[in-house]
C-alpha cells in the first residue's frame, strides 16, 4: 500500500529524479507499516490478527503513508533540495 501511495505522490508531483523517487515510496511505505500495524495495536490495546483483513488497519495505513509524505513535503520546503544538480560548470 505505502510503495502504491509512493508512487502516486511521485506521479501527482512530476518528480523525475531517482532519488527522490526512492525516498519519497521509502517514506510512504514506512508511513504505512507504522499507521497500518503499529497504530491499529495502540488502538486495539495491543492485540491485532495478521491474518484477517480489517480496513480499519487498511485506512490507518493509508492514512499513515499520507501524514508521512506531508512532513517529508514540509521538511523539504525547510531544508531546501537535496542535493544541487551536477551539471558543466561555467567559468566567468
Amino acid at each position: 500500500m505505502g510503495a502504491v501511495l509512493g508512487a502516486l505522490a511521485c506521479l501527482l508531483t512530476q518528480v523525475r529524479e531517482k532519488t527522490v523517487i526512492i525516498e519519497t515510496v521509502a517514506v510512504a511505505i514506512f508511513g504505512a507499516y507504522i499507521g497500518g500495524d503499529f497504530v491499529a495495536a495502540l488502538l486495539s490495546h495491543g492485540t491485532t490478527n495478521d491474518k484477517d483483513f480489517s480496513a480499519g488497519s487498511l485506512g490507518l495505513a493509508v492514512l499513515g503513508a499520507v501524514v508521512f509524505l506531508l512532513l517529508l513535503k514540509l521538511m523539504r520546503k525547510a531544508v531546501g533540495p537535496q542535493f544541487t544538480p551536477k551539471g558543466p560548470r561555467r567559468r566567468d
